[in-house]
């Protein structure tokens, strides 16, 4: 593929911040055009990794396969994401999740070989990974900690908690849709609407189809016994801390690190 004309067409994807044109045409010198139709599989669970990809545009959810023949989405990728990187690390790898078009998408698919190349004739970005993976485990961590709270109500408050502090401001979007984030919560889909409009009835929060505003934080907090947290939202996020948009990412990080 000839780097210029890649270079040129992947200008405002976010992996560009760490790459320059040379190392991002040495990246994608191997890397194919890929078209995926709505609801078509980019690949499948426990299916081996041979690539990674880079969405141009469209969007794509990573799933895992549950035991009644459901889906539980852990993440909607969208343009300027790379999907599946960290696991061309693994000799042998197979893919951790599935992962299939939401719309008509269209990608770079990237050898392993290429990203492992670059890895090992650039120190710099062979750091870079293993700060990101660094990170990603610093978000597993937390992400247990949530998954483990007493009861689906404080999971919620803790991570619309999360979300204001990301977006410094009371008032921001929730990334996916309800149904999808009622099931990272591990949440049914009815008992986080009943809550939400629980929230809305006690005047603790507004809502506005996906976006949403924390009115009463403090009572919020103690209507389900979480403490009321110190916020300063003059204080820049530390990486690593991250509920939110990063809670759910399992294998994709350019653009949870260098947003």
């Amino acid at each position: 593929m000839d780097s210029v004309s890649v270079f040129s067409s992947a200008k405002k994807a976010s992996i560009v911040t760490r790459l320059d044109k040379n190392l991002l045409g040495m990246l994608l010198e191997d890397a194919k055009s890929l078209e995926l139709k709505t609801h078509e599989h980019l690949f499948q669970f426990g299916q081996a990794a041979t690539h990674f990809f880079w969405i141009r545009s469209g969007e794509v959810a990573v799933y895992r396969p549950s035991y009644d023949g459901d889906e539980k989405v852990f993440r909607i990728l969208k343009s300027g994401d790379t999907i599946a990187e960290t696991t061309m690390f693994i000799d042998d790898g197979q893919y951790p999740l599935g992962a299939h078009a939401l719309t008509d998408v269209a990608l770079y698919k990237i050898p392993r070989q290429s990203l492992l190349a670059l890895c090992q004739h650039t120190p710099a970005m062979a750091m870079y990974f293993l700060e990101s993976m660094a990170v990603a485990v610093s978000q597993s961590v937390n992400r247990i900690d949530l998954l483990t709270m007493g009861n689906s109500a404080q999971r919620m408050v803790s991570y619309l908690l999360e979300l204001y502090q990301q977006a410094r401001s009371a008032w921001f979007s929730l990334p996916v849709r309800q149904a999808v984030l009622a099931r990272q919560l591990n949440i049914t889909p009815e008992t986080f609407s009943r809550q939400m409009a629980l929230f809305r009835r006690a005047g603790y929060i507004g809502a506005r189809n996906s976006g949403i505003v924390l009115l009463d934080i403090e009572g919020l907090c103690r209507s389900v016994g979480v403490p009321v947290p110190k916020l300063d939202l003059k204080i820049p996020r530390r990486r690593g801390a991250s509920l939110g948009d990063g809670l759910f990412q399992c294998c994709g990080y350019f653009k949870q690190t260098l947003s």
